[in-house]
């Protein structure tokens, strides 16, 4: 019996960008629903877009071609958001921005759940160390960094900026992580105060 989808109306010359979009929201809305990476199968996509399982590698080579770029899209996502926390907080001072970054990465690990675990699921990371500096992780970190660079430092006149930065990110994942795996014990109003936290004891003796 062959196989039965919604059919979708055929790509125009020049389309083929669109329904790349397409796919990527499809596959973003079934791992939404599912929770479940290895249940998202390329032929589950494609019927739920409503093309033929064949189109689908016309974009993605493969399953795990289609997740990492999931995942590189939560990366950017994620980057985009802290830039907007931090734009809209800049004008009240640095340690205004970190906090109002701690925040904003906060609501987003917790509206997203299933993209953010995608995004610090280690089997998918599959980029060559070679390419590291391609990575869209490094636009995370690149905000926090330059977030961080902002404030006064203490002692030699400036912070460290890579390692304070790193131990922020490494400190709100480790949050937002216990938080989804003991719901009873870190609430959302208890995730946010220590994200506030966070940030006074990482800068505590910086002015």
């Amino acid at each position: 019996m062959s196989e039965q989808f919604k059919r979708r109306p055929p790509s125009q010359w020049g389309e083929g960008a669109a329904l790349k979009e397409e796919i990527l929201g499809a596959a973003a809305r079934m791992l939404a629903e599912s929770g479940r990476e290895k249940e998202l199968s390329l032929r589950a996509v494609a019927r739920e877009v409503g093309i033929a399982a064949p189109s689908v590698y016309l974009h993605f080579k493969s399953r795990a071609d289609l997740v990492e770029t999931l995942r590189r899209r939560a990366y950017e996502e994620l980057a985009a958001e802290l830039g907007q926390a931090r734009g809209a907080a800049i004008e009240e001072g640095p340690r205004a921005v970190l906090r109002a970054m701690a925040r904003r990465y906060v609501t987003f690990a917790t509206g997203n759940r299933r993209a953010y675990r995608l995004m610090y699921s280690v089997e998918w990371v599959e980029a060559p160390r070679d390419d590291a500096a391609e990575y869209p992780v490094r636009l995370v970190h690149e905000v926090w960094a330059e977030a961080v660079s902002a404030v006064p430092g203490g002692g030699n006149g400036r912070l460290d900026t890579e390692r304070v930065a790193l131990f922020l990110w490494a400190s709100l994942h480790g949050m937002v992580s216990m938080a989804a795996a003991t719901p009873y014990v870190v609430d959302q109003r208890t995730l946010t105060d220590m994200a506030d936290q966070l940030i006074e004891l990482a800068l505590a003796g910086k002015h």
